[in-house]
């Protein structure tokens, strides 16, 4: 690259590096964003491309800072007559800090911070296939959460509801002993090339949707070659293309291009493509609800890099010697038991910029970070135990809550229609689905809590409220089932019962016994013998200095 010449990218310039930030294939006929082949699987549609500009922005974040020093030209330009060593070096000290990951990841906690309830149908079924939901050992819960990730990135993220084509077991042991389950496939947004809908309206229930995989097949006995393909869903049927590349000298009539490897029918009538919107537009459309955070997150990586630079080259102080002749042979050591030698008009003195240029450029970043901070899904802010900045938070994240229920709200809807296709796949019946909208730590205190147990004690509420409240204030575990312990603080207070009334008929029986004796004359007790006379010595009374006793 020329170094008298800037590499900024000329205003309106299209994206360069497509292909490596999203993973696309890099095929002639399918690197370009725009595909003009109408019989091409991997062709992208016009709202595939539309929706690409937003997701470049996320997409680097993600790369990080391995992608940003593999494309730096795209992020942090050469500068005009900055040599090639100059430039190097420094983007060898530039980072791209996880902002965006991190928000999206601590919004997707905070969602499915309960995680999501199953209630009613073949629940034990199904919370058996929550477990391992994708055939590798991973649970619904964070399946969930990384698509939920995903759809808090660009937008939104689609799963695949997918069933083996094996044939199918006659007999539930037969089925048991192949462990034939549906599965789930996450489709990222990114993956997606196009689609169709009834009546081509933008609302209207999917009829087709094509997206690209990367798959690896065995090759020999122990190697392995990576292959891309394309699968096309639609209701009832799937199609898989492949691509392969033509070898002129060993078959010459095979050319390079798109061949479809596979095809088949599915047992179900619908599309079996569920799809989680943080941001929806409309079907398979959407803007990722954090793209300015993106751009932010890249404006803060370009100002981080000129900071360090600066302090990496300004922070070390420049000796100048005036008067000094350097066609001397005295060798200049610099320590504290050296001095230099200069003549009477000479002199000697460190030059360094003040401090105040590294303040300003601090400054900018801090401001940057503040508005990452504020524009964020998940708001960042910082812990405060008084009551003002309590209720101030507490207003501040209303806006903030609102768009995390409503993305609630969507993944909950999501997980019930995985469901149903599961049990369509599998014949049960679904359970209801319900994510608990509650997402910050709503801890009760001392006083709160000596409040619910007067009002219980007073029978204002009952014992499942009360306990339900602690619940929710994480007094009580989330994992203790209220009805259970309701029931077994009922059988103890039972055994107390019954414990008690055993207890009183013994003394009611031993009450009988002496009454019993002392009608047929039998002595003994205070209405007997000198007791009952009114004496105040007895036979029993203790010998003391003030009370002798019978033995006075």
């Amino acid at each position: 690259m020329s170094n008298d010449n800037s590499s900024y990218p000329p205003i309106g310039a299209q994206p360069q590096n497509l292909v490596n930030l999203f993973g696309l294939t890099g095929h002639p006929e399918t690197s370009s964003a725009a595909t003009v082949s109408l019989e091409d699987p991997s062709a992208r549609s016009s709202a595939v491309i539309g929706m690409m500009k937003y997701w470049e922005p996320i997409a680097v974040c993600i790369a990080g800072t391995e992608g940003l020093r593999d494309n730096p030209y795209d992020l942090i330009p050469q500068e005009n007559s900055e040599s090639d060593d100059a430039y190097r070096r420094r983007i060898f000290h530039a980072v791209m800090p996880p902002f965006v990951q991190r928000l999206a990841s601590q919004a997707a906690g905070s969602i499915l911070r309960r995680g999501p309830h199953l209630e009613g149908g073949d629940l034990e079924w199904f919370e058996s296939w929550a477990t391992d939901v994708t055939g590798d050992g991973t649970p619904l819960e964070e399946f969930c959460r990384k698509t939920l990730v995903d759809a808090l990135l660009f937008g939104h993220s689609s799963i695949c509801v997918d069933y083996s084509n094996d044939t199918p077991p006659s007999t539930l042991a037969e089925e048991r002993m192949q462990d034939r389950k549906p599965y789930l496939v996450s489709v990222p947004a990114t993956q997606v090339r196009g689609w169709r809908t009834e009546g081509n309206r933008t609302t209207s229930p999917l009829t087709m949707v094509r997206y690209h995989e990367v798959v690896s097949v065995p090759d020999g006995e122990f190697g392995e070659t990576i292959q891309e393909q394309i699968r096309v869903l639609r209701p009832g049927s799937y199609q898989v293309w492949r691509w392969q590349d033509s070898d002129p000298r060993a078959q010459p009539e095979i050319h390079s291009g798109w061949y479809l490897h596979e095809e088949g029918e599915t047992s179900i009538d619908e599309l079996p493509l569920v799809t989680v919107y943080s941001n929806r537009v409309a079907t398979l459309i959407s803007k990722p609800p954090m793209v300015e955070v993106a751009e932010l997150n890249i404006s803060y990586t370009q100002r981080f890099c000129d900071y360090y630079h600066s302090l990496h080259v300004g922070a070390q102080p420049i000796l100048v010697l005036k008067g000094f002749d350097p066609e001397n042979d005295t060798e200049l050591g610099l320590s504290v038991n050296t001095a230099v030698l200069l003549p009477p008009d000479g002199d000697a003195m460190y030059v360094e910029p003040t401090s105040a240029v590294y303040e300003s450029q601090l400054r900018c970043l801090q401001t940057l970070e503040e508005q990452i901070r504020s524009l964020g899904v998940s708001v960042l802010a910082r812990q405060n135990i008084t009551n003002v900045a309590a209720e101030s938070k507490r207003l501040d994240r209303v806006d903030t809550d609102s768009i995390m229920a409503i993305i609630s709200q969507d993944l909950a809807r999501a997980i019930t229609d995985i469901l149903r296709i599961v049990g369509k796949y599998a014949g049960k019946e679904p359970p209801t689905v319900t994510i608990p909208q509650d997402y910050t730590n709503r801890l009760l205190d001392g006083n709160q809590i000596t409040a619910m147990l007067q009002l219980q004690m007073q029978n204002q509420i009952s014992q499942e409220l009360l306990l339900r409240v602690l619940q929710e204030g994480e007094v009580i575990p989330a994992y203790v089932d209220i009805e259970e312990e309701i029931s077994l603080t009922k059988d103890q207070l039972d055994q107390e019962f019954d414990l008690q009334l055993e207890q009183a008929e013994a003394m009611g029986a031993l009450d009988s016994q002496l009454q019993d004796k002392q009608s047929q004359g039998g002595e003994g007790g205070v209405t007997t013998g000198g007791a009952a006379a009114g004496k105040t010595k007895g036979s029993n009374t203790l010998a003391t200095p003030l009370r002798p006793g019978k033995y006075e």
